[in-house]
């Protein structure tokens, strides 16, 4: 498999999917790009539980980013790399574990969740959840669907990349693995099933880098956007029933142009 066309196709899917948005609902794009989300801890401290630059769940996958882009570069510097020798299985195993915690980050699901919810027309999903049971389902329905019905090529790329049976039988080491065959067995609850091992190394692939490149691509956005320095949307009616409009401007901290937005509260509009 080659990375870079990997690459090059999911940043057109994503650019493309950006664009779509941009043009269909602004405020809600600049609500995406602002990391827009609710705190219910603000409600005894602010008039509103809505908050932007929401950076708690960007955090908790921070570190874990890291580790899969440093495994990435030093097992994917050169183009055809796959399971062989003594440390095959130790490989496939860690590529196991990533595919498993990538799919469970809630900054990760959330986001596609609420470009699935811009891209059907529904507005910004300001409380949006990771669901726990992972039923594919909620995948197909509450993302891929939407997307795939407006033509865009991140559905796709996310259907190619996500599978649930492969995700709940890593979790739950319903799995067995044939190294001379090249084969993963695979027992979710209703069924029986196997993987080669180079259909799975393609989905590995595809889903780490459409996280990293889904986060790249979010930074890109929200700090020209700042670079603004001005209010960037009409009226916004937040779920607790506040009118806001969304501002971004830009610091230097330490050298380093850093983005801040901030939710500007005014009066109902007429």
């Amino acid at each position: 498999m080659k990375i870079l066309e990997i690459q090059q196709e999911i940043q057109s899917a994503i650019d493309e999917v950006y664009e779509f948005i941009a043009k269909k609902d602004y405020n809600s794009f600049i609500l995406f790009i602002a990391r827009a989300d609710t705190d219910p801890r603000l409600k005894d401290i602010l008039p509103s539980i809505c908050v932007v630059d929401n950076h708690l769940d960007l955090y908790h996958d921070e570190t874990r980013e890291e580790f899969y882009l440093r495994y990435l570069n030093r097992n994917y510097t050169k183009d055809g790399f796959n399971y062989q020798g003594e440390n095959g299985i130790d490989d496939l195993s860690i590529e196991m574990m990533i595919y498993c915690h990538l799919w469970d980050s809630d900054y990760f699901i959330k986001s596609l969740f609420r470009i699935a919810n811009i891209v059907k027309g529904a507005g910004y999903l300001w409380e949006a959840e990771n669901p726990d049971d992972h039923k594919w389902g909620k995948f197909q329905h509450g993302i891929i669907k939407p997307i795939k019905k407006e033509n865009l090529k991140l559905g796709e790329i996310i259907e190619s990349a996500y599978s649930s049976d492969i995700r709940n039988t890593f979790a739950h080491s319903n799995y067995s693995v044939d190294s001379k065959q090249r084969l993963i067995y695979l027992r979710p609850q209703r069924t029986f099933s196997k993987i080669t091992f180079e259909t799975f190394q393609k989905k590995f692939l595809y889903s780490v880098i459409l996280m990293n490149l889904m986060t790249n691509t979010l930074e890109e956005n929200h700090l020209a956007a700042a670079r603004k320095n001005d209010v960037l949307t009409s009226p916004i009616k937040t779920p607790d029933g506040c009118y806001v409009q969304v501002k971004g401007n830009t610091q230097v901290v330490a050298g380093e142009e850093i983005a801040r937005f901030s939710l500007l509260r005014i009066e109902r509009p007429d």
